[in-house]
């Protein structure tokens, strides 16, 4: 067990008494067990008062949320998955009871999920958003908390790894998302979507407690999400669907893509492709590329996210230079038998049909139009049309201009 600082603090009241110092360590230490955090929470219920005065302190400090004694709060970071101060990072417990960053791919997940949502419900009139504080109605907070086993039930709200909200006018985030806070209590529009990636510590709150508070405010669709040994050892790599019926969640049959009444489309969460390579590599698995959420685009027929959109686009965008690059060398090989062929020609008539067919192409029957022109110079003209306005009209713009013209002038 690490080695813990302890300092003596003034007394909590006016008076000359020796009182219990506090065990300190920094939150974000790997080294803090869980020995020392049951300590530190000991001494917490034991001076409230002067716990008190140390979050009212804090920058982020909040008058209407209710601490827990249970949990750590700092500058920079706290372990209750609850608060959501801005600027304040969430660390989680693992089985051991360490205290630890939360894993950098869950977050990942995070951000890129609600990135791919907003593509996805562009001009809906929703947006996803990420670990983002919502706040419900005390009435459901309190029939939730009656009714589960929690020990860490919630006080006012909780904030959801990613989640689907209204867009709002910039009067409507000032009335439903005061502070940046999502208020449902105050009458804003209830998210039809929220996404949990589970992490240990947290998976049983997230399946059950959670489920329980999202169902009774009426959120429409639940994803879960285990990147692989979090609800359970081996537990597999699993996204989870829970559709409300009834006021209460029920599960769809475990699939690798899932259709999304929000979406209006399937929706999938699957490991990056790369990853098996870096997994044969030796990287550790923190450091791996993070899975991907995506949806399935029936125009285009593909999975999309904004990294599967950039790789599709470059693509694109290669085979549209080789398409080029050999449309080039196409227009070359017929513009030198465009000369030869046809020398009969005005050198201007030559240049002019030379110059169109760099700039649009030559087409595609150009060998047959060279030598028809070869036998009937006067019309050379529809060496300068596509194949629909050559068969439609230039017979009859060729035979007018031959009447105008000498043949091989312009």
């Amino acid at each position: 067990m690490a080695v813990v600082a302890v300092r003596e603090r003034p007394s909590a009241t006016v008076g000359t008494h020796v009182r219990d110092p506090i065990p300190t360590i920094d939150s974000a230490d790997p080294d803090m067990t869980r020995e020392v955090r049951l300590a530190r929470a000991a001494w917490r219920r034991e001076h409230l008062e002067e716990w008190r005065r140390e979050l009212e302190a804090l920058y982020h400090f909040d008058p209407e949320f209710i601490y827990d004694p249970a949990h750590e709060y700092d500058r920079e970071s706290t372990t209750d998955p609850d608060y959501g101060a801005e600027g304040v990072h969430f660390l989680e417990y693992d089985e051991d009871g360490v205290v630890s960053p939360l894993e950098k791919r869950a977050r990942e997940v995070q951000k890129h999920g609600a990135d791919a949502a907003s593509d996805t419900l562009a001009d809906t009139g929703l947006e996803g958003d990420y670990e983002r504080e919502v706040r419900f109605r005390p009435e459901i907070v309190a029939r939730v908390n009656q009714a589960a086993d929690e020990s860490h039930p919630v006080q006012k709200g909780v904030r959801p790894d990613m989640l689907v909200r209204a867009v709002m006018s910039a009067a409507e985030r000032e009335r439903f998302m005061p502070e940046g806070i999502l208020r449902l209590d105050l009458g804003a529009p209830v998210p039809p979507l929220v996404l949990e990636v589970v992490s240990k510590s947290w998976a049983h709150r997230d399946l059950n407690y959670k489920k329980r508070l999202y169902a009774a405010a009426g959120i429409s669709e639940y994803l879960v999400y285990d990147l692989g040994g979090k609800r359970r050892a081996g537990s597999p790599r699993e996204l989870l669907m829970f559709r409300l019926e009834g006021g209460s969640y029920r599960q769809d049959p475990v699939a690798d893509a899932y259709w999304s009444a929000v979406f209006n489309t399937r929706v999938r969460i699957m490991p990056d492709a790369r990853e098996r390579e870096e997994e044969l590599r030796g990287v550790p698995e923190e450091d791996r590329l993070p899975p991907r959420f995506q949806w399935w685009d029936g125009k285009q027929g593909r999975w999309r996210d904004r990294e599967t959109d950039r790789k599709h686009e470059q693509e694109r965008t290669g085979r549209e230079r080789e398409a080029r690059g050999e449309a080039r060398g196409e227009a070359k090989m017929a513009i030198a038998a465009l000369y030869r062929f046809l020398s009969e020609l005005s050198r201007q008539s030559l240049d002019q049909i030379a110059v169109h067919w760099r700039e649009h192409g030559p087409p595609d029957n150009v060998m047959d139009r060279i030598l028809e022109v070869r036998e009937n110079p006067g019309v050379w003209r529809s060496l300068l049309l596509d194949d629909a306005d050559f068969d439609n009209d230039a017979t009859q713009a060729s035979d007018h201009d031959a009447d105008r013209s000498p043949p091989g002038t312009l």
